[in-house]
Formats: C-alpha cells, sequence, structure tokens
C-alpha cells in the first residue's frame, strides 16, 4: 500500500511518518515526488476540514493514498486574541522564528499559571483519488506557554517548540531527549491507534 504524505513540513512530516511506523506493508512517498505544483489554501472552519481539503485535493494528482494533516493550539487564557484555525497569522505568517515566539509571549505577559496551558489539536485525513476515506482529530500534546524563553537558536519549524513548557521536565520541548520526546507522543496514541486500525482495514 502506497502512501503519500502531503505535507513540505519537514516537522510535520516527522511526525506524520512517526505516525505510520509499525506497519509493515505500506511504502511512504513525498510531496517531492509529484512534479506539480500543488498549493491548498486551509480556508475551512475547522481542522478536520483543512485536512480533508488538502487530503482530497492533492489525491487528484497521485493513485497513491495522501495522508494530510491540520493542526492548531489552543489557549484558552487568551480568549477571542486567540483563533485555533489562525495561530500563524495572529503571530505573523512571515515573520522570523524568533518573531514569532516573541509576539505570543507579548500576548500573554499578562496570564499566569494556568492561563498559560495550552493544548495541540490535531486532526488527520486520508483519501484517494479525490475522495475522503478517514479523518480524527484529538488532542496531541498539552503543555505551557514558557514566560522568558532562553536566546537558544531556534530549530526551523520548531519556534513553538521553543516555548512549549513541560513542568514534569522542567524543560521546553526542544530541549527534551528522545527519551522525553517518546513519552510525550503518547499523548497522540489515539490517533495513532485509529489511523492503523483504518490502513489495516484497506489493506
Amino acid at each position: 500500500m502506497d502512501i503519500l504524505i502531503g505535507t513540505r513540513n519537514q516537522y510535520k512530516l516527522t511526525e506524520m511518518v512517526n505516525f505510520l511506523k509499525g506497519l509493515d506493508e505500506i511504502k511512504i512517498h513525498y510531496l517531492d515526488e509529484i512534479k506539480d505544483q500543488i498549493k491548498v489554501e486551509e480556508d475551512q472552519d475547522s481542522l478536520e476540514d483543512n485536512a480533508n481539503k488538502k487530503a482530497i485535493e492533492i489525491s487528484k494528482y497521485t493513485d497513491y493514498f495522501v495522508l494530510t494533516s491540520d493542526g492548531g493550539v489552543d489557549i484558552p487564557g487568551l480568549g477571542d486574541k486567540w483563533d485555533i484555525l489562525r495561530n500563524q497569522r495572529i503571530v505573523g505568517e512571515n515573520n522570523s522564528d524568533q518573531e514569532k515566539v516573541k509576539n505570543l509571549i507579548n500576548l500573554m505577559s499578562e496570564l499566569k499559571n494556568e492561563d498559560r496551558k495550552c493544548t495541540y489539536y490535531l486532526a488527520l485525513s486520508l483519501a484517494k483519488n479525490g475522495k475522503l476515506i478517514w479523518n480524527f482529530k484529538d488532542i496531541y500534546d498539552t503543555g505551557y506557554i514558557i514566560e522568558k524563553p532562553d536566546n537558544s537558536k531556534i530549530p526551523q519549524y520548531r519556534w513553538m517548540g521553543h516555548i512549549w513548557y513541560y513542568p514534569r521536565y522542567q524543560r521546553v520541548f526542544n530541549q527534551l531527549n528522545e527519551t522525553e520526546i517518546n513519552e510525550v507522543r503518547q499523548q497522540g496514541n489515539n490517533i495513532k491507534e485509529n489511523l492503523h486500525q483504518c490502513i489495516k482495514k484497506l489493506l
């Protein structure tokens, strides 16, 4: 079974490959294998619908199954100053990672303790030949936005990980070791298990 991962974002791509681990009967493909320039606007009213739209549209360009995602951070403490569907727009889509971090820290400057709690929701979709096959959304991670980030270099595509803090480790995501990252990923097991169930039925 051939599955194409519908993203060029290296961090998202790595996470989606992780979701597919343990499925020995599949072969993973990437968008670079498609010559056409594909751009799908994320203009839907939910994470699920955005993921669905991307999977459906990209699957029209290939005979492979296409797996896509859309994720969003929810920060209830910010109220109407924040939108789970428009995280990047609020901090500045075209800003540098450093600027995005600074903008979110400033936006949350008056929030303390539990008001700094954040939850990452992730929706995955699977489509083939322009038809949606499967979709699922659940919590993928929870943490807190740190008040004062350090001045270390931010790895590409991981600006949120620079300020996403775990009290149990007393460190942010980008500082976790491999064992700790695997422990954190356990929060997304429900998503992974549902995806595996869907693929096994299709095999």
